[in-house]
């Protein structure tokens, strides 16, 4: 069950002021989110938009679909993380995430059973020479992704203060409202691939700042990575979210086109030539531009299967009503 995404309000930076998305920005978010809660196992959603330009619309599509994952309540999530929890050796360091902004440091201590129900502990306090012990939380299985691996010294306060906002995100926490933020950081899944050049989706994803403002107010500022977790960009210790597939490298392994769970998005009319038939059963999204160099060729293999596999399935699609200078087809795709 997906809860409700409260709508972007995310700003973005010129020349040293910040302005609202443009709408064509929202437009490609929500046919990411459209497509994160369509039904792909007798058909897909094979969605063509073609835009005057293609920045930053891959990226927004990918955005939509992975948020809409992180704000889906999944049982699974917390019973594979209660697990790995348990395999973590005492006083590995850990952040207590008891909501979004409340957040203590903490240790792992020895699991426990009590009446018959196992608990992972986190101490959050150190000893206290009065009482002769430190605060230590008992945290059940349904409850255990907020309890999130982290980078401190391990060494407790006697008392925990603001500073441990540092070990959250508020951009994340911020976008995502009633979504859960603390399975983006701790477990590792492929929500969407995105196929395109690596030089300019690294600047789109990584290097713009957007803004999160509410009645005219900045709550927090950050990049897509955040919440996109491009496996190419994280640190071996963190967990990603989605994959970054390059067109000028090698071909994509079994292992990243099985691992897929939504969709894939081409960024251009090469990767979708190129790799197209690669993700049997995901929906797929592919930005073209009028410009680009087979644009022919990508309309003509799009025109194919819609004329040749379309499934006359009563589903809803992306909205057609593409921004200004820009074109949608949308159709469902049987899966063969």
């Amino acid at each position: 069950m997906t809860s409700q995404i409260a709508p972007l309000k995310l700003h973005f930076e010129d020349s040293g002021d910040w302005h609202s998305l443009p709408e064509w920005a929202e437009y490609f978010i929500s046919v990411g989110k459209h497509l994160a809660v369509a039904e792909n196992s007798e058909s897909r959603i094979v969605t063509a938009i073609v835009v005057p330009t293609r920045a930053y619309c891959a990226a927004f599509v990918s955005l939509g679909m992975v948020i809409s994952d992180a704000a889906a309540r999944d049982p699974s999530s917390a019973a594979a993380h209660f697990e790995k929890l348990f395999e973590l050796p005492v006083g590995t360091p850990v952040i207590l995430r008891q909501s979004p902004r409340k957040v203590l440091r903490g240790v792992l201590q020895e699991p426990m059973e009590y009446n018959g129900k196992l608990y992972v502990r986190v101490k959050v306090q150190s000893r206290d020479s009065r009482t002769g012990g430190g605060l230590t939380h008992m945290v059940e299985e349904s409850h255990s992704l907020q309890v999130q691996p982290a980078k401190h010294s391990g060494k407790l306060p006697k008392k925990q203060g603001a500073e441990n906002k540092r070990f959250a995100n508020s951009f994340v926490d911020n976008l995502l409202g009633d979504g859960d933020p603390v399975q983006l950081g701790l477990q590792s899944k492929l929500v969407c691939a995105i196929v395109g050049k690596r030089n300019s989706l690294e600047n789109e994803i990584r290097h713009t700042p957007l803004a999160l403002y509410a009645n005219s107010d900045c709550r927090a500022v950050g990049q897509l990575q955040d919440l996109l977790r491009v496996d190419r960009f994280v640190a071996d210790n963190q967990s990603y979210r989605s994959a970054l597939l390059p067109i000028g490298s090698s071909s994509p392994t079994g292992d990243v086109i099985s691992k897929v769970e939504m969709g894939v998005v081409f960024d251009g009319a090469a990767g979708f030539l190129k790799w197209g038939a690669m993700w049997p059963g995901q929906h797929q999204i592919i930005i073209l531009d009028r410009t680009e160099r087979f644009f022919d060729d990508a309309i003509t293999a799009i025109n194919s299967r819609f004329s040749q596999n379309r499934a006359d399935a009563e589903t809803p699609l992306p909205a057609s009503d593409a921004p200004a200078g820009g074109e949608v087809l949308a159709f469902r795709e049987e899966i063969s």
